[in-house]
């Protein structure tokens, strides 16, 4: 002991070090149920050295302490187990989305509990199978009528499930990107306090990084995210590819929509550019599989579908393949299911909605259009100039054909519409709405051929009433009566497929716009299933049946597999019981790792009551010790001044 005021150095430092040690333990006590807090730990090191004579360079030179000194409080936190355990959250959050969109679409439909749709639809298939027997009777007229008004509004009801689910996907968009900025703006924060508290060299920010890595670890829920720490405790944090925190500013992400829905869309407006491009929002990449707003996103899709954006796959059965011409014709509509099929396998098939949505269109319309075409028997025609009503108003045709020499023409949205190279230098199309040479929509393109349909005199029924109708659809369209009366050449009626609502504008056979038609509703004598003659026509029936159980479609471009309107259904909610089974799995195995990533990190960073106790009872013995030290030293140099001043 070189001398006596050095030592009480020693023990003044052993009770400031104790102190700290208790007030650390203390602090982590306090905070044991505290959500994100790290567990602390004092590390002691030695104070400064003082020489008793002679050089320091010396081997021989003699020195003695000062006591003991605090060399840091850490936090006890193992990084590689932060980025592990963001990584399997942002997974959880992506597979978490979508799973949640299947448990809705299920209930929707009912299968699982509640009224379910396969109701709905054998009850319809039994209605059209009673009336097939007796096509006069009244009462399984009216069975049919009250069927067919079930199914719709239980369609319709599914159908505004699906919009509505869609609607709430589109707010929880909104939310994520509200979240998104908000931990952004937090982080930054953070890093200016925490840069501010640890510049001086004295003392670490732990309470503030412990708010950042709660943040870090939220933010990772909603977007993949990457992060490196730099010079001064900040951090630069990268997500959805672009630089989201750096030293001088955090970047906000907003949205967008499309000119024709109000789907948002997530943007990086700092960098001109979508958070998702397409070719990684729709990636099959695993890689690409992290954060809760793209698993939003794929759920919800980004477009509006019907049953048109499921492409069908041209029937050779249909073309005559001996002759060049219908070789031609096949290939050109092949090839147009090929382009149709790329589009549906890249932006629908992906989206639990969208292809719920597009699915169950598909289902209603071809119901509704084959029990009505077995009414209503139609044939094509093909004009070369536009029919017009009594009015001298031009009918809107089912399609319009042009050939030109454009390879490119416009849509009434500005959009390019490319054509089909015949390889003579002239470009084949057909489209349900007038098409445009120039984007600026001043020049319509010269249509080749006005294609319509009309109902066939021939084949078709008549209704029980005084005035024998004919042509009443059973499904009807709002504000869309199915023909336009008119004179053909001869001076007899002709009824002309109506494609147009009083409106103006093209109206189909789809959810939302699919209704009873009231003039069946209101007379079920005007159905049209006996003869001219006034005699019921048991073929009717059959036809109703056959068009029941014939082929329909398959659930999706990828299946081969055709079958009718009940396996159809079958096929389709089995498909999403499927994909339903299998992001439960995904879903419960990232749970799985989750939880044990983080109980990984309570094991080495949480708070041990017991632990922090038994380091308090040590501590506080420490500074007894101390203070006991400083007594004894205290009172050595009294004792050395008395005797000496005696």
């Amino acid at each position: 002991m070189a001398n006596g005021m050095a030592s009480l150095f020693v023990g003044a430092s052993g009770l400031k070090s104790a102190q700290t040690a208790l007030n650390t333990t203390a602090h982590n006590l306090s905070n044991i149920n505290t959500e994100g807090y790290t567990r602390q730990q004092i590390a002691f090191r030695d104070t400064h050295y003082l020489r008793i004579g002679g050089s320091y360079a010396s081997p021989s030179a003699s020195v003695y302490g000062l006591g003991v000194g605090i060399s840091e409080i850490r936090r006890i936190r193992d990084e590689f187990i932060d980025k592990a355990y963001r990584t399997e959250n942002g997974r959880l959050g992506y597979y978490s989305n979508q799973y949640k969109a299947i448990e809705e679409v299920e209930d929707q439909f009912g299968e699982l509990q509640g009224v379910t749709f396969q109701d709905a639809l054998n009850n319809l298939y039994t209605a059209i199978n009673e009336l097939s027997k007796e096509p006069a009777s009244t009462v399984k007229r009216s069975s049919l009528i009250q069927n067919a008004s079930a199914l719709v509004t239980r369609s319709d009801a599914i159908y505004s499930g699906l919009k509505d689910y869609q609607e709430t996907l589109n707010i929880d968009v909104a939310n994520a990107i509200n979240k998104i900025n908000a931990y952004g703006e937090k982080i930054f924060s953070l890093n200016k306090q925490i840069a501010k508290i640890e510049g001086t060299g004295v003392e670490n920010a732990n309470d503030l990084r412990d708010q950042r890595d709660k943040a870090l670890d939220e933010l990772s829920e909603y977007i993949d995210i990457s992060y490196y720490e730099v010079q001064g405790g900040e951090i630069y944090v990268n997500a959805g590819g672009v630089p989201f925190v750096t030293m001088s500013s955090y970047t906000q992400m907003s949205s967008r929509t499309n000119d024709d829905s109000t789907l948002l869309i997530p943007t990086w407006p700092a960098f001109e550019r979508d958070v998702y491009p397409e070719t990684e929002l729709y990636s099959a990449l695993t890689d690409k599989d992290k954060g809760g707003l793209k698993g939003i996103l794929l759920a919800r899709g980004s477009i509006e579908v019907d049953y048109t954006d499921i492409p069908v796959k041209p029937d050779k059965a249909d073309y005559d393949l001996t002759t060049a011409d219908g070789k031609a014709a096949y290939d050109k509509d092949y090839a147009k299911y090929q382009e149709k099929q790329e589009y549906y396998n890249k932006y629908i098939e992906p989206s639990v909605i969208l292809s719920a949505l597009a699915g169950v269109d598909k289902l209603m319309n071809g119901i509704v259009t084959k029990i009505n075409d077995v009414l209503c028997p139609e044939k094509d025609m093909k004009l070369t100039t536009a029919l017009t009503d009594e009015n001298g108003n031009e009918i809107m045709p089912n399609s319009y054909s042009y050939t030109v020499s454009d390879a490119v023409l416009y849509d009434k949205y500005k959009n390019e519409v490319k054509g089909f190279d015949n390889g003579d230098g002239t470009y084949s199309y057909e489209s349900s709405e007038p098409l445009y040479t120039d984007k600026d929509l001043k020049n319509k393109a010269d249509v080749t051929s006005y294609n319509y349909t009309v109902l066939d005199m021939d084949k078709t029924d008549y209704g029980m009433d005084e005035d024998k109708t004919v042509g009443t659809e059973i499904f009807g369209r709002l504000n869309t009566k199915r023909y336009i009366k008119m004179k053909d050449a001869n001076g007899n009626d002709m009824y002309v497929h109506n494609n147009q609502n009083e409106k103006g504008d093209r109206s189909e056979y789809k959810l939302g716009n699919i209704i009873m038609n009231s003039d069946a509703e209101q007379d079920i004598a005007k159905i049209p299933m006996t003869t001219l003659q006034g005699k019921e026509d048991m073929a009717k029936g059959q036809e109703l049946i056959d068009a029941w159980n014939g082929d329909f479609a398959s659930i999706n471009p990828q299946m081969y597999a055709v079958g009718n309107f009940s396996t159809y259904y079958n096929n389709f909610i089995g498909e999403f019981s499927t994909v339903g089974k299998v992001l439960y799995n995904y879903v419960d195995h990232q749970q799985t790792m989750v939880d044990g990533y983080d109980d990984q990190r309570l094991q080495s960073e949480g708070v041990a009551s017991d632990e922090e106790l038994e380091k308090m009872i040590k501590y506080q013995q420490a500074y007894n010790a101390s203070s006991r030290y400083v007594n004894v030293i205290s009172e050595m140099l009294e004792h050395i001044v008395t005797a000496l001043g005696s």
